[in-house]
């Protein structure tokens, strides 16, 4: 009886364990109810000292079925909001900021540090030009994965004073 037991508990938690090292990837769709028409990102670096830099996101769809609301877009190991164009519905876009932008709290009360917010760890595996949409379909939220992304030529914002006028 032990024996069996031990059996049991231990095809239980090899299956428990098997299923926990695929994450969400398991949860990719294969067929979105959606086409991408076009999707890049493009890096920006401003033109003033702390002025900070990111990457722009940007994907338009075509074909979207009703009770599709996408919500946010994962890449380079961060999350962040899917911002819908008020003039193109059809287009999204998502602002990743690098760490020098980000707010940070430093003060010698521990209570206010505790502010800051933690990085989030995303919960796919994503290749350095790949992305997951994250949507809502029928209330029910979905993953798609786009893979070999396009990225456009950086974007150098100019300086306030290009001329050297003061």
């Amino acid at each position: 009886m032990k024996i069996t037991a031990f059996i049991i508990g231990m095809v239980l938690s090899l299956f428990g364990l098997s299923n926990c090292a695929g994450g969400k990837d398991a949860l990719l769709e294969k067929s979105p109810p959606f086409k991408i028409e076009n999707a890049f990102f493009q890096k920006w670096v401003a033109g003033v000292k702390g002025g900070g830099s990111g990457i722009n996101f940007s994907i338009t769809l075509t074909d979207i079925q009703e009770e599709v609301k996408v919500k946010e877009i994962y890449f380079r190991d961060r999350v962040s909001e899917a911002i819908q164009d008020p003039q193109n519905v059809d287009h999204y876009s998502a602002h990743f900021l690098d760490e020098i932008n980000k707010d940070v709290i430093m003060d010698g009360n521990s209570i206010k540090e505790a502010a800051n917010t933690l990085p989030e760890k995303i919960p796919f595996t994503l290749n350095p030009n790949d992305a997951v949409i994250g949507y809502l379909h029928r209330g029910e939220l979905k993953y798609f994965k786009i893979e070999n992304l396009e990225e456009k030529p950086i974007l150098a914002y100019p300086s306030n004073n290009p001329n050297g006028i003061d």
